[in-house]
């Protein structure tokens, strides 16, 4: 692994009427962010300080982010971890996609990475209801505009 590693695997669901209490228990796991639609936008700084900006969430959204530990590791490991905790939970995520919300795993690299999903796993995706979005960013941001004109759901690195 390259001496700067930069990238993160992220489940996010997003939905104009999602309340995130209903993804924590539909899914068992507490957000590591999450907002309302018509709450302010807000950014935890590094010192534990929160900037709160003048726009508005346009839909409610819940994050999730890999352990610590997984976050050490390539994307191809954070995305296969990522794929054993979701086994267990396909009939909760098809229910929120049932609700009309997006479920995606989303990733992002701005380091040097491989990622790659054979078809067995591209259908496990496809099962448990679960987009892959991936994010490949050459100057490490990862605020590209999505080539659809779709909402940005996030970044996973944050």
């Amino acid at each position: 692994m390259d001496e700067y590693h930069c990238c993160s695997a992220t489940l996010t669901v997003v939905g104009d009427d999602l309340d995130p209490a209903a993804v924590t228990a539909a899914l068992g796991w507490p957000p590591d962010q999450s907002w309302r639609r018509g709450e302010h936008k807000r950014f935890a700084r590094a010192d534990g300080t929160e900037l709160v900006f003048d726009s508005v969430h346009d839909a409610g959204g819940w994050k999730c982010f890999g352990s610590a530990d997984e976050r050490e590791r390539s994307l191809q490991d954070q995305v296969a971890a990522w794929l054993d905790r979701l086994r267990g939970k396909g009939p909760a995520l098809r229910d929120l996609r049932a609700r009309g919300w997006e479920v995606e795993l989303d990733c992002f690299a701005a380091t040097s990475e491989y990622l790659h999903l054979p078809a067995d796993l591209q259908a496990e995706f496809v099962t448990l209801g679960v987009d892959l979005a991936v994010t490949f960013s050459a100057d490490g941001k990862s605020s590209a505009a999505k080539p659809d004109g779709g909402p940005d759901m996030g970044g996973g690195s944050g």
